[in-house]
C-alpha cells in the first residue's frame, strides 16, 4: 500500500510537475509514511525539508473554524446568532434589496450567500468593487474589505444553497470582535498554542518555500501581482502578500505552516478534539451541516461540516474512503483528508498551485491507499 503511494508521490515530484512538498500519512496515530521531496526553492537549489513551512491557503479555514467553535464554547459567540450582532456594518442584502439575516453557522458551512471572486465569471461584481479574496497584494484592512463585500448583493438567500466563499474572512473579523484579540493571537491562544504548532502563523520567514503555479510545461514562480487560471474563474495571487505588513490576516487563506504541525491538528480532531474542543463541538465541526442541500461542486455523496467537506455516501460519490471522511484543499498546492473508520490521516503540503491541491496527485494517492 505505502509502496504504491510512494511510487506515485515520487513520480509527481521527480517529473517536475510538483516542484516540492511534504507528504505525511498516519494510521491509528502512528506515522506510516513521511517524505519531503523536491525543491523548496528550485532556482536557488534549496531542497524541501520536512520542517519547511508552506502557504496553507484554504487549509487555514480549519484553524479558524476551530477557533470560532472554541469561542462558542466559552460563550463569546453564538453559532445561531446574526453576524450583525458582532459586526454592525456587515448587513448585505438580497439581489432585490430586501434585508437578509446571516448566522455564524451559515458562514461556517458556506451557506451565507457569499462567494469567492476566483469562482465568479470575468468582470463580476466582486472584482468591480475591489473585493480581495485574501490571496492578492491588496493593502486593504479586513474591515475595509468586508465593508466592500457587504455593499454587494448576496448571491442567494442565506441557508438556501452552498457556495464556497469569503465567509471565513468574515469569521476572522468576528473572532477579533468577540475575543478582543487580533486574529493571529486568537488562533495562537486557542489552536496553535495548545497543540504546540510552533511553525504555523500569519508571518513568513527565510525558510518559507517559494510558490509556483502550473503551466503547460514545468511550473513557474508566482509573482508579486499574478493570476492563476482556474476552471471556474481567475485567482489573483501575490507571493509577496505574506510579507506585507499592511495586508490583512486572512482567516480563510492566510496561514503558513508545516506538515507535521497540520497533522497534529488533524489527529487531535480525529481523536475527539481535546484539548481544543469538546466532543460535541468536534462532532459539529466534522458532521454534515447541509442537510439535504447539495454541495454542487462535489456532486452526490458529499456534504459540508463547519469547516471541511464531508463524505456522506461513498457509493454515491464513487469514493473508496469510509463514510464520514473529511478533508479540504488549498489553492497554493495543499490538501488533507481524514478517514475516521480506517483511522487514517493524510496531509500533503506542496508549493505548486494547483497540482498539489486537487487532480491527478490527490486522486491517485487515494487510489494507491485503497
Amino acid at each position: 500500500m505505502t509502496h504504491a503511494l510512494q511510487a506515485l508521490w515520487h513520480r509527481a515530484v521527480d517529473s517536475g510537475r510538483i516542484v516540492g512538498g511534504v507528504l505525511l500519512l498516519a494510521e491509528a496515530g502512528k506515522i506510516r509514511y513521511a517524505s519531503a521531496r523536491g525543491w523548496a526553492d528550485r532556482e536557488a537549489g534549496r531542497c524541501m525539508q520536512r520542517d519547511t513551512p508552506l502557504r496553507l491557503a484554504s487549509l487555514s479555514k480549519l484553524l479558524s473554524s476551530v477557533t470560532v467553535l472554541r469561542l462558542a464554547e466559552l460563550g463569546q459567540l453564538d453559532l445561531d446568532g446574526a453576524v450583525s450582532d458582532w459586526l454592525d456594518y456587515f448587513t448585505p442584502r438580497l439581489a432585490d434589496g430586501s434585508p437578509a439575516r446571516i448566522s455564524l453557522r451559515q458562514l461556517l458551512c458556506h451557506t451565507a450567500g457569499l462567494g469567492y471572486g476566483f469562482e465568479l465569471p470575468p468582470g463580476h461584481a466582486y472584482w468591480r468593487a475591489g473585493v480581495s479574496d485574501g490571496l492578492d497584494s491588496a493593502t486593504l484592512s479586513l474591515e475595509q474589505n468586508l465593508r466592500r463585500l457587504a455593499e454587494l448583493p448576496l448571491l442567494f438567500a442565506p441557508g438556501s444553497a452552498w457556495r464556497y466563499s469569503l465567509a471565513t474572512d468574515v469569521l476572522g473579523a468576528m473572532i477579533e470582535a468577540a475575543s478582543g484579540l487580533p486574529l493571529a493571537a486568537a488562533i495562537q491562544l486557542h489552536v496553535t498554542g495548545p497543540l504546540q504548532m510552533q511553525a504555523t502563523g500569519f508571518a513568513g520567514d527565510q525558510h518559507l518555500a517559494r510558490a509556483y503555479k502550473d503551466t503547460s510545461g514545468l511550473p513557474v514562480l508566482i509573482g508579486e501581482d499574478d493570476t492563476l487560471q482556474l476552471d471556474g474563474g481567475v485567482a489573483r495571487l501575490s507571493a509577496r502578500r505574506i510579507w506585507q505588513a499592511d495586508a490583512y490576516a486572512s482567516a480563510g487563506a492566510g496561514l503558513v505552516g508545516t506538515a507535521d504541525d497540520y497533522l497534529r491538528l488533524l489527529e487531535c480532531l480525529r481523536q475527539g478534539g481535546a484539548p481544543l474542543l469538546s466532543p460535541a463541538s468536534t462532532a459539529l465541526l466534522l458532521g454534515n451541516a447541509l442537510g439535504d442541500l447539495p454541495m454542487a461542486s462535489r456532486g452526490p455523496g458529499w456534504g459540508f461540516g463547519l469547516g471541511p467537506a464531508i463524505l456522506t455516501d461513498p457509493r454515491r460519490a464513487g469514493q473508496p474512503q469510509g463514510p464520514g471522511t473529511w478533508g479540504w484543499c488549498g489553492l497554493y498546492g495543499c490538501h488533507y483528508w481524514v478517514d475516521p473508520q480506517a483511522q487514517r490521516s493524510l496531509v500533503v503540503l506542496t508549493n505548486t498551485a494547483v497540482a498539489g491541491a486537487w487532480g491527478a496527485l490527490a486522486d491517485g494517492l487515494v487510489a494507491a491507499l485503497y
